[in-house]
């Protein structure tokens, strides 16, 4: 369940909330992004 839970939050969850706030970044951080943001979180 746990696995299930981690996976899908890495796979989903990241990428879907990670793209709703990249049409953002503009207001949260005052400045247009530089790079493309990535949701890869497994990647260290």
């Amino acid at each position: 369940m746990i696995s299930f839970l981690k996976k899908s939050y890495s796979k989903i969850w990241v990428p879907v909330f990670g793209r709703f706030l990249s049409n953002f970044i503009f207001i949260i951080e005052g400045k247009p992004a530089k790079k493309k943001p990535t949701y890869d979180i497994d990647k260290i």
